[in-house]
This record gives C-alpha cells, sequence and structure tokens, in this order.
C-alpha cells in the first residue's frame, strides 16, 4: 500500500469519528488495522453509517472471527454473505441487519447450523399456520414455547390431535434432541 493510501484512510476514519462522535479508543483499535482491513472496515462503515456501539460490535466480532479462523478483515468483510445486503435494495436498518446476521452465521457456525436445524424440524412437524413453535432467544435454555391459535372447539381439537401424532411418532422428540445440543 502506498503512504497516500494509508493517510487517505486515516483522514477518512478521524473525520467519520468527529462527525459520528466516536470514542479515541474505539478510534484507535479501528486504525491498529492494516490499512487493507481498515478500508474494508471503512466501506461498510459508510454504507451502514455505523455509530459507535455497533461500530464497537463489529471490531470485536472480526478481531475474534480472525483469531479462530485467521486471515485478513478485509477477506471476511469482502465475503458474498456480509458484501449483498450492501448494495441491496434495502433501508440503512435492514441492510444492518442482514449484514449483523451474516456476521453472526459466521462468527458462530454450530449455532447457526442448529439453528437450521430446528427450523427444519419444526417445518417437518407439518403442524399447520396457526401453531407456531420457537425455541428461547439465542437458544439459550432449555424450554421449547409452542402456541396454538384456534377458532373455535374443532380447530383446536384438530390442532391437538395432530400435535399429539406428531408426539408419538417421535417428531417433536427431534426438536428436544437438537436442543440438547447446544
Amino acid at each position: 500500500m502506498m503512504n497516500d493510501e494509508r493517510y487517505d484512510i486515516a483522514d477518512q476514519v478521524t473525520a467519520y469519528a468527529r462527525e459520528k462522535r466516536l470514542s479515541p479508543q474505539t478510534v484507535a483499535r479501528w486504525q491498529a488495522w492494516t490499512v487493507p482491513d481498515q478500508a474494508a472496515l471503512w466501506e461498510l462503515v459508510q454504507v451502514l453509517q455505523l455509530g459507535e456501539n455497533h461500530l464497537r460490535d463489529f471490531l470485536d466480532w472480526c478481531e475474534e472471527i480472525m483469531l479462530r479462523d485467521g486471515g485478513s478483515i478485509a477477506a471476511l468483510l469482502a465475503r458474498t454473505e456480509l458484501r449483498r445486503p450492501l448494495t441491496a435494495q434495502l433501508g440503512r436498518n435492514d441492510k444492518l441487519k442482514a449484514v449483523k446476521e451474516g456476521l453472526r452465521k459466521i462468527r458462530y457456525p454450530r449455532l447457526s447450523q442448529l439453528e437450521d436445524e430446528l427450523r427444519a424440524a419444526v417445518k417437518a412437524l407439518d403442524l399447520g399456520g396457526r401453531v407456531q413453535v420457537s425455541f428461547p432467544p439465542s437458544l439459550e435454555g432449555e424450554d421449547i414455547t409452542i402456541e396454538i391459535k384456534a377458532r373455535n372447539a374443532k380447530e383446536l381439537s384438530e390442532q391437538l390431535t395432530r400435535l399429539h401424532q406428531r408426539l408419538e411418532d417421535g417428531a417433536v422428540l427431534r426438536l428436544f434432541t437438537l436442543l440438547d445440543q447446544v
């Protein structure tokens, strides 16, 4: 990298830090990264207009992933699942949510896989649209919540019968078995 590029990114980060009133500690962490890594985060920060808390989260998550996986932050932030939302026809908050979710999946690959398996197992239950199955946030806990909405007693009876069949055939047990893997 040329010195001009180093100063250019440093100037941009400094100006952004003033505009957003970022703490000196947060800015120092960002500026401690290599120039390509700083520039990669800068691209993301510009689109998402990250404030102090979100920026700190991104710094933490990127650093944690790099400690575990190696490589560069620039390569991490160039991944399709993180870049695609930045150019999508979405509002800023939806872009931020999508990028954070993509980064969370990279940060916690096993947890993400387990969430996918749980969604597939719930879908396979085929309980209908008026029965909702939910799990504790971040899968921290042992309880599964099953909510049944019914317009009348007959509909409730049908839904309970279907749920009972899924209990009998072991399909519901699959949910608890998966949740025990956390």
